[in-house]
């Protein structure tokens, strides 16, 4: 490793990043102590947005069933995150073991922990991309070959778009992935609410900094990123209550996340 490549991972493991946060929330170890100190401070001071957290990691996996149970059998998943089990390729490579998930982040971190999980694993890959350039994303070869194939695809944008501010276009970018997946493929969004209010028990500061590079939207700007594609019941809400799962009666129903699947017709 080279002194500059050196002074490069310092800096990575002495600043918090929210990716590596977002992980710490929702059970993962890939942080560095500074993401742990951070998750624990948010913890402590805003519940309810580790809660949120949680809530969206739980919907994106009762999605990925719920389409698996539709027959779907390929997935881009776009702001990936750091691997969790149960990862999205475990899901559908479970259920199809010739399907397909191709895994999407900006993070290079990220990319280099992903592809060691899918090393040697067929149908499963990983590609750098960043959501705020989709034509790019989607001309990368793994992604041209599922939306080239005819076939439905589940794109999943899970609690990524809340990172894209306006001026980046997030309606645009969302029409763009719209527009290029075949007939009868899915969209699964979850996002950050901006109309639903935090418990009183929140911290309004560690909120604020916890959540000062994301763009809450609400209810309306949130359905929007469906286009005219047809919800799947419930329709849009908060994560939690997308097909809510049994034994969640101690999960407040009403976070302040979004969450909704929606198909494009055939």
């Amino acid at each position: 490793m080279t002194t500059e490549e050196m002074s490069t991972q310092r800096t990575r493991e002495s600043n918090a990043d929210p990716a590596r946060v977002y992980d710490y929330f929702i059970g993962g170890e890939s942080g560095f102590d500074a993401d742990r100190a951070a998750g624990a401070w948010i913890n402590f001071q805003a519940p309810d947005l580790l809660a949120a957290m949680r809530a969206n990691r739980a919907f994106l996996a009762r999605a990925v069933r719920w389409l698996t149970e539709q027959g779907v059998d390929q997935f881009i998943d776009i702001g990936s995150g750091f691997p969790l089990s149960p990862n999205t390729h475990e899901t559908v490579l479970s259920a199809f073991p010739s399907g397909s998930v191709v895994y999407c982040d900006v993070d290079a971190a990220v990319g280099e922990r992903t592809r060691e999980l899918v090393a040697g694993q067929p149908g499963a890959t990983f590609v750098q991309g960043d959501i705020r350039d989709p034509e790019r994303l989607l001309a990368q070869p793994a992604v041209r070959a599922l939306v080239d194939s005819g076939r439905p695809v589940a794109c999943v944008l899970a609690a990524v778009l809340h990172f894209v501010p306006e001026e980046a276009d997030p309606a645009r970018i969302t029409a763009v992935l719209r527009d290029a997946l075949p007939p009868g493929s899915y969209l699964v969004v979850s996002h950050v609410a901006g109309d639903i209010p935090w418990d009183d028990r929140n911290s309004t500061e560690a909120l604020r900094r916890a959540t000062e590079e994301m763009y809450p939207r609400t209810r309306s700007q949130f359905t929007t990123f469906f286009g005219d594609f047809d919800l799947v019941e419930p329709g849009v809400g908060p994560a939690p209550r997308w097909h809510r799962a049994d034994g969640a009666a101690d999960e407040n129903p009403d976070l302040p996340i979004y969450a909704g699947v929606a198909r494009k017709a055939l």
